[in-house]
């Protein structure tokens, strides 16, 4: 079996505007709000056009007190603004938008969604986190050689985990955890060094949370272990690079729209050890890091390392593919492209 024969906007030439279908997709997470334009080529796959994101952190109080503040609330919508300014430059002929668990468990997340079609104009569908998982499947499995085996994909988001088990042409279990890395900064203390104790604390937080979907997904079997979100591919490149300098996620043409990186537990586990030994006034200036990503990198560390412990497995492939990528490919589905073909194609 083959993939989509997905091109990334370097190894394709985009077709002037209107010649053909083209959408935006908008996910719009718990950490960060993404942006992705893709179109069909005509051929059964897609070019990507264009790609941006904003941390803008809508879950780092609602998903503690339930309610989005006015700071936050206005925060979200201006990096909304600001990706929709991008969108339009390419002219998509539609759009799609999606909210998922900080929008979806807030008491004002109605009243967000409905601010964002008034001021933005774009209409969002909030999740359930049963399709949430599936759109993730279908956005991982273009960009993946699956070939005849099994993957575990845990797509780490701020307010939870999205926990599944896909073979080439089937997502064959999947489930929704509320465990993220903005719900576990708030155990690990990150304002100081966080000691052996306070890290053990956290990660026996995880393990409760997981481990029960960690031995369901043994129990169905896999191959390979794929981790997917921001804070994974900013984990892995610190992991996989040295003090200084960031490893390089790469893609290639006909891998899919994503970036992909090989993740050894060895060398995550060695980060974590490093980060805990940066002040927190330093951590924001590690390469990769930035001052909005400066509390979440350890809770990060500790939860993707906890993670691969549970799997038994020793490494594990990196994938920025995930949600948006999966509306992409949803909707040319819908709009019958040729793309459902291509999915599953046989080799020749």
């Amino acid at each position: 079996m083959t993939g989509p024969k997905f091109l990334h906007g370097d190894a394709a030439t985009p077709a002037p505007n209107g010649e053909r279908p083209r959408v935006a997709a908008y996910d719009l997470g718990s950490n960060s709000f993404h942006l992705l334009v893709a179109e069909a080529d005509g051929r059964g796959g897609l070019v990507e056009l264009a790609r941006g994101h904003e941390m803008v952190r809508l879950g780092e109080d609602s998903l503690r007190e339930g309610f989005i503040p006015f700071s936050t609330f206005q925060r979200g919508l201006d990096g909304l603004i600001k990706l929709r300014k991008l969108a339009e430059g390419f002219a998509p002929e539609s759009t799609v938008a999606v909210a998922t668990s900080a929008i979806r468990e807030a008491r004002n997340g109605s009243d967000f969604v409905h601010t964002v079609s008034r001021e933005v104009g774009l209409d969002v569908e909030v999740l359930d986190p049963v399709k949430e998982a599936t759109l993730i499947y279908w956005g991982a499995r273009q960009a993946l050689d699956v070939g005849n085996g099994k993957f575990a994909l845990l797509d780490v988001g701020g307010g939870s985990i999205k926990a599944l088990v896909g073979s080439a042409t089937d997502c064959l279990f999947a489930t929704s955890l509320r465990m993220g890395v903005l719900r576990l900064r708030e155990h690990c203390n990150c304002e100081k060094l966080p000691d052996r104790a306070e890290r053990l604390l956290a990660e026996t937080r995880v393990r409760a949370v997981v481990q029960p979907a960690i031995r369901q997904m043994l129990k169905v079997g896999f191959d390979f272990v794929t981790f997917t979100s921001g804070t994974a591919l900013a984990v892995a490149r610190m992991a996989e690079g040295s003090a200084d300098k960031l490893a390089d996620a790469r893609g290639r043409s006909g891998e899919g729209m994503g970036r992909h990186l090989v993740l050894k537990l060895d060398n995550l586990r060695a980060l974590e050890e490093r980060l805990v030994t940066v002040t927190p006034e330093k951590r924001a200036d590690l390469p990769g890091v930035g001052a909005l990503r400066a509390d979440t990198i350890i809770p990060g560390t500790i939860l993707l390392r906890t993670l691969l412990e549970l799997t038994g497995h020793e490494h594990a492939l990196i994938c920025e593919s995930a949600l948006k990528e999966g509306l992409v490919v949803d909707y040319f589905v819908r709009r019958q492209t040729g793309l459902a073909e291509a999915l599953f194609e046989e080799d020749d």
